[in-house]
């Protein structure tokens, strides 16, 4: 490298650094972020990506992207960080939960009527509640019918046997126990279609709107006060992590399924119908975004990391390696060197 080189290499790289020391470098993230939004005025969305390279990103880094373990692992640590922190002790559901919002949820619940009569419709008919209601009926129906002695008071002889002692009558009984096992378990089986029908038509006629929104202002005025680390001492360490684990599968699971898939390839597409032919600063004003914004988090998210960099040298370090391989090349000294003046062909006469 020839001196005159050399001398324009360092005047470049104090430049460039000049840039960055005593803050300039937030004139050029301003200077810059108002070009790049001069740009996107002219520019659409589909002349810089397509759909098909936005699902490509999708599948390469949410569908098929490994997740770390140190990230459950941070997860399950962060979880009983909240679990235990000091702050659950002072603070109640209604210092997080403003009255209106949740006012404003059982609101929403009341009023989906549809909704809720569908779920009441599913749990009513599941196997399961049928089998629970048999079961309470049964149990029920029995324990009156022995309870109030109606056999015993209707046939002879019965109620002095029961005089005798709980054993005794118990072992005498217990033909007479399995008859009205019998008859009660038929009974409850012919009419349970019915007994179901009344439940669901019950149900609806408890769980309408105003039966939720006056259960919704009692069960707010039981849980307001009451402060977060009552409800977190109800789980176990153990158990949010057991909670975590399960999340992480299901999302890997899930994330394989054509459902996830057919779902996000038509967000994807819809997103395109929509602002595909429009330019890029109508979508960012669409979504909120900012010039002032942009300027403002790059500043605060790149000021700490600039000024390291400048403190130990790194800055210059990079400016330096990358300025170098134009001075250094074979063009720039080329056109660095004395170029010989051409001899004049003289005129013949």
């Amino acid at each position: 490298m020839n001196d005159l080189i050399h001398q324009f290499l360092e005047a470049h790289v104090e430049h460039e650094l000049n840039r960055f020391k005593d803050e300039c470098y937030k004139q050029t993230i301003e200077e810059e972020v108002s070009a790049v939004f001069e740009w996107v005025k002219k520019i659409k969305l589909k002349d810089v990506i397509t759909p098909e390279q936005i699902l490509g990103i999708i599948r390469r880094n949410v569908v098929e992207l490994p997740v770390a373990g140190g990230v459950t692992e941070l997860a399950g640590e962060m979880s009983q960080k909240v679990l235990a922190s000091r702050h659950n002790k002072k603070t109640s559901l209604e210092d997080i939960f403003a009255r209106k919002q949740y006012d404003d949820i059982v609101d929403k619940v009341g009023s989906l009527e549809k909704a809720r009569k569908d779920l009441i419709h599913r749990v009513v008919n599941s196997p399961v509640y049928s089998q629970q209601i048999s079961e309470v009926l049964f149990t029920g129906i029995k324990e009156y019918l022995l309870a109030e002695n109606i056999f015993a008071k209707k046939v002879p002889g019965v109620s002095s046997l029961i005089k005798v002692g709980k054993f005794a009558v118990n072992k005498t009984m217990h033909s007479l126990e399995v008859a009205i096992e019998n008859k009660v378990k038929g009974y409850i089986e012919s009419n349970l279609g019915n007994t179901i029908k009344r439940s669901e038509r019950s149900l609806n006629e408890y769980f309408n709107k105003s039966q939720i929104v006056d259960a919704g202002e009692e069960i707010w005025e039981s849980i307001a006060k009451t402060k977060l680390s009552e409800y977190f001492n109800t789980i176990e360490s153990n158990d949010m992590e057991d909670f975590i684990i399960i999340g992480y599968d299901f999302w890997l699971h899930f994330r394989k399924t054509p459902y996830f898939k057919g779902i996000y390839t038509e967000l994807v597409k819809y997103f395109f119908k929509k602002y595909g032919d429009r330019e890029l600063d109508v979508i960012l004003e669409d979504v909120g975004v900012t010039r002032e914004m942009v300027i403002g988090e790059l500043i605060e998210i790149v000021s700490p990391g600039i000024e390291k960099a400048l403190e130990i040298g790194y800055l210059e370090e990079r400016i330096r390696a990358r300025l170098e391989s134009f001075y250094l090349s074979k063009k720039t000294a080329s056109l660095a060197s004395p170029k010989r003046p051409q001899k004049t062909q003289k005129t013949k006469k």
